[in-house]
């Protein structure tokens, strides 16, 4: 299969090398941005161009991949499913909810696949939590706890630093961990969210939400893009009989320093070391839909039930009141 990548910049790069890696072709590297394409294409012999909808709509192409930045994704989405492409979209689904749901109504009209990119139910330590919870290792869970985030994405003109884009770190970031937390723990009664999103005079970003879940459990999730350099994560899960957590760099107490500008990485892309990428098996799982094989572990209106998590802390964040979900 011949796939389109919809924005070349850090997500559309990875996505491109795991779509090579099991066996998908790079036809076509599309980005507003022409250095961008071009190099990308030049990296998989494929086609570079600056219109983005043209080429979702190729003949040769059997799968668009949307990695642009996220108010950018419903246009996207929209003009594939208009073409009759399978559809591989980036978290966060959409900006806003009517955008999910015309998204999810295009894709089940054109009768093609759309899938969204919550990578972390894909991650074998949150997995393997997730088993250890459902098998009763731990009892009835009560607390849930998760950590995610490290350096402010940086970047000349990056969209990230417009707040009413990207989100911040509760919209772009810690959307993954909302997404795994209704995954395990079912569905969200309301929430109460903290949010700095500072611009001046250092670009700092902090998130703290709290969930109340229909079931009781209660779960605490905070993202940051304040660390002066890196990408650490942790998740704990209390319960009755015991505790099961995970800390992706677990360390000494260490001492960081901020990079000058120019300097460092301009943002982070989660790894894990496994021998099969997370990033792998979510496409794996993708193309296995499309070929009637399996049922995939996401949907879009998993998608779109994370954005509905999201957006309703950062309406938390600005009004200080509880929202309910």
């Amino acid at each position: 299969m011949n796939v389109a990548v919809i924005g070349c910049g850090g997500m559309g790069t990875m996505h491109a090398h795991i779509v090579r890696a099991i066996g998908l072709n790079v036809v076509v590297c599309a980005d507003t941005a022409a250095a961008k394409a071009e190099a990308l294409a030049t990296t998989f012999g494929a086609d570079a161009t600056t219109n983005g909808i043209e080429a979702a709509a190729r003949k040769d192409v059997d799968i668009v991949a949307v990695c642009t930045s996220t108010p950018n994704h419903f246009p996207f989405v929209a003009a594939a499913a208009q073409a009759g492409k399978n559809i591989f979209c980036e978290k966060p689904f959409c900006r806003t909810i009517a955008e999910c749901k015309e998204a999810i109504a295009a894709a089940k009209k054109a009768k093609i696949k759309l899938f969204v990119g919550h990578v972390v139910r894909y991650f074998q330590e949150f997995e393997a939590i997730r088993e250890k919870v459902q098998a009763g290792v731990i009892g009835k869970p009560g607390f849930v706890k998760t950590y995610r985030g490290g350096i402010f994405p940086l970047g000349e003109k990056a969209w990230f630093h417009d707040y009413a884009q990207s989100g911040g770190v509760t919209m772009d970031t810690i959307i993954h961990d909302f997404d795994w937390i209704r995954y395990v723990f079912g569905e969200p009664d309301r929430v109460f969210c903290q949010a700095i999103q500072r611009s001046e005079p250092e670009k700092l970003d902090y998130s703290l939400a709290t969930f109340r879940m229909k079931n009781g459990i209660i779960a605490n999730v905070v993202g940051t893009w304040a660390h002066p350099g890196g990408f650490r994560v942790r998740a704990e899960v209390c319960g009755e009989k015991g505790m099961v957590s995970f800390d992706s760099n677990e360390a000494p107490i260490s001492t960081m320093m901020r990079a000058k500008p120019g300097e460092g990485a301009t943002m982070i892309v989660p790894e894990s070391p496994v021998d099969v990428s997370p990033y792998e098996l979510e496409w794996r799982d993708f193309i296995g839909w499309i070929e009637g094989k399996n049922t995939p572990r996401v949907t879009p209106e998993d998608g779109m039930a994370a954005v509905k998590m999201a957006l309703g802390a950062l309406e938390s964040a600005k009004t200080g009141k509880v929202v309910k979900l």
